[in-house]
């Protein structure tokens, strides 16, 4: 589960195309289509940078505010296009137990586990942001564009997966390059609210990268922090 959760979220985001000034409602279709195309085009090309790289992976999870796990990874993409991570730490030891004791863990390590599948297939919908997701938020008038101080832009859709949530990325318009996401959503009730941060930083050769990523499951407490680091580019 942790896995799939930890190769969605590190999926390249390169949104250049969104730097561009907002469409009028006559050339607002044509825009959009522009947009679109343009979002394939640099994650595909960020992707394709991104793959000549190995990085560390240090993976947190907290219960509770009580830290319950901590790996060490080492991280790169192996010839289908999904990461691969070899563990550098060892293992946590497992308690004995018996009995009763025993058996109520077990249950609620199960119900933790199904939570978070729910979880992990509810940020699938965010991460990576779908295409025919923005444009429809966009023809819709739920996107809005702000000034993020000197040389940054927010761009912040509403509405987009669920009713009341809220998708925004902070752009670099001098980079073109996303500096970070945030998305605000929810399970069944709106009661149970998941929020997501991920931070981007930029290597030498201008690829960009998820440095920094917050994961947070407030009805459960649970929070996993993700932080990814020392990049080296791979002996062809």
């Amino acid at each position: 589960m942790k896995r799939n959760l930890m190769n969605a979220l590190s999926m390249g985001f390169a949104l250049g195309l969104i730097l561009a000034r907002p469409a009028s409602a006559q050339d607002q279709k044509q825009a959009v289509q522009e947009k679109v195309a343009a979002f394939k085009q640099s994650t595909a090309e960020n992707q394709k940078a991104l793959r000549q790289y190995g990085w560390t992976e240090n993976t947190q999870l907290s219960l509770k505010g009580e830290v319950k796990s901590t790996k060490v990874e080492a991280c790169r993409y192996g010839p289908d296009g999904k990461v691969q991570k070899t563990p550098l730490s060892a293992p946590p030891e497992k308690k004995e137990m018996r009995g009763l004791k025993k058996r109520v863990v077990e249950k609620k390590t199960d119900e933790m586990k199904d939570y978070m599948e729910q979880v992990v297939s509810l940020i699938h919908r965010y991460v990576p942001p779908q295409p025919e997701l923005i444009k429809a938020d966009v023809a819709g008038g739920n996107t809005s564009l702000s000034p993020q101080g000197p040389g940054a832009i927010q761009l912040q859709f509403k509405n987009f997966v669920k009713s009341g949530d809220v998708v925004s990325f902070t752009l670099d318009t001098a980079a073109k390059a996303i500096r970070q996401l945030k998305v605000d959503t929810y399970m069944d009730e709106e009661k149970e609210t998941v929020t997501l941060q991920v931070d981007f930083q930029t290597l030498p050769d201008g690829t960009n990268y998820a440095a920094t990523k917050n994961l947070n499951v407030a009805a459960k407490q649970i929070v996993v922090n993700i932080t990814a680091s020392n990049y080296q580019k791979l002996a062809n």
